[in-house]
């Protein structure tokens, strides 16, 4: 028996990712949409008039207002919620919906602060979980097939060796007054970081998701910036990321193999260097509107002492990884290309989820939307944000 679900929220996001997951998820049925919900009786409306129902299921019921969130919340045939909305209206919401006994599926970053965001999950796991709700937080790149691919291969290619560096770009135009800017909680946002709060945490979750533990950073050292004025408050990031101090060892191979190098490291005018997986991050929304010819890639980029990672997402929302061997390495190039799906992914995994505790099963379905990596995610960026150039902890 599928799980029933409400969609709360209907902005432009709700419209453009998930209304056609949505779509697909009832056709396979893995769900049935219940209900559509939002603030607004026009803006449910839209979206209601742009969901079509797979034959043989019934139309979603529609809601608006406080009423009828509550209604939402009240109805028993609804098993889980969906929530889409801006984020600092999100975690109170979240807390109604588990008083009232729903499962919870709930869209990043988890909060507009770390704080708020480990009060949510800490209130979670001690008062909700022990009542086997479900809540997952909607990181849809946590989702995305290519990504776990990626980190899966640098898991099980030890012989590619240890991550040298690693350097992650994002680059965004963003258009004032276009569809995404012109929503009023991001034109004069209420939280931190404003676009780069809510579009950077998918940068960090990439990095978490693909990195292994022992590149991932643990401490961050950037400066934010305002390139447009009307991106308040910053629009781009630079930062280097430093691992936990374990992460560094001892250069890696043999020392040359030139006879006439016979100095001693005492004799060396300086001290040595060691090997430290430290990154590059650049996040910013202040790219110039450039022609479709001069448009680049964003991606993560992963130096290994034989060979060397790449994973991008193009201008046509395409993933491309590859991974090239050092040559003389006896390595395998390899290659995955994917269309970005991270959304169908995260809400299939979550339906089936909650169906299966519905009939009392174990799922068998992996948790790539543990709210405790939304919580790193989250608390990366907002290192970033407030580093101001000091070597600042990413809390968690």
């Amino acid at each position: 028996m599928p799980a029933n679900v409400a969609l709360l929220g209907s902005g432009v996001f709700a419209q453009a990712s998930y209304l056609p997951a949505l779509i697909n998820l009832s056709k396979s049925n893995t769900l049935n949409l219940h209900t559509i919900w939002s603030r607004s009786e026009s803006s449910a409306q839209t979206l209601h008039s742009k969901y079509t129902p797979p034959q043989g299921s019934s139309t979603p019921a529609l809601q608006y207002g406080d009423d009828g969130l509550a209604a939402v919340l009240a109805n028993d045939e609804i098993d889980a919620v969906l929530f889409v909305l801006p984020i600092t209206k999100q975690p109170d919401l979240v807390r109604r919906a588990w008083k009232a006994g729903k499962h919870v599926l709930s869209e990043k970053p988890l909060g507009r602060d770390v704080r708020e965001a480990k009060e949510l999950v800490e209130e979670y796991e001690k008062v909700y979980k022990p009542k086997d709700l479900i809540w997952r937080v909607a990181e849809n790149y946590a989702h995305e097939p290519v990504l776990r691919w990626a980190a899966d291969l640098l898991k099980s290619t030890p012989e590619a060796g240890p991550i040298l560096y690693w350097d992650l770009k994002f680059i965004a135009f963003v258009e004032d007054g276009s569809k995404y800017h012109a929503t009023s909680w991001r034109t004069i946002p209420d939280y931190q970081g404003g676009f780069l709060l809510d579009g950077g945490v998918h940068w960090t979750a990439f990095l978490r998701t693909v990195l292994p533990p022992v590149a991932r950073p643990a401490f961050v050292v950037a400066f934010s910036s305002l390139h447009r004025a009307f991106l308040l408050p910053h629009d781009t990031i630079q930062a280097i990321a430093l691992p936990a101090p374990s992460s560094t060892v001892p250069p890696n191979g043999p020392k040359t193999k030139l006879s006439s190098a016979n100095i001693t490291e005492s004799e060396v005018p300086t001290q040595p260097g060691q090997s430290t997986p430290r990154g590059q991050v650049t996040m910013s929304f202040a790219k110039p509107d450039l022609p479709p010819s001069a448009q680049t890639p964003n991606g993560l980029y992963i130096t290994l002492l034989n060979g060397f990672f790449s994973i991008e997402s193009s201008p046509t929302r395409e993933w491309v990884a590859k991974f090239v061997p050092a040559q003389g390495s006896g390595l395998e190039a390899k290659e995955k290309r994917s269309q970005m799906e991270g959304v169908e992914v995260e809400i299939g995994m979550f339906a089936k989820a909650v169906a299966a505790q519905k009939e009392g099963k174990e799922s068998g379905e992996q948790n790539f939307g543990d709210p405790r990596g939304a919580l790193w995610d989250l608390g990366m960026l907002e290192a970033m944000l407030n580093s101001n150039g000091a070597e600042t902890k990413i809390e968690q």
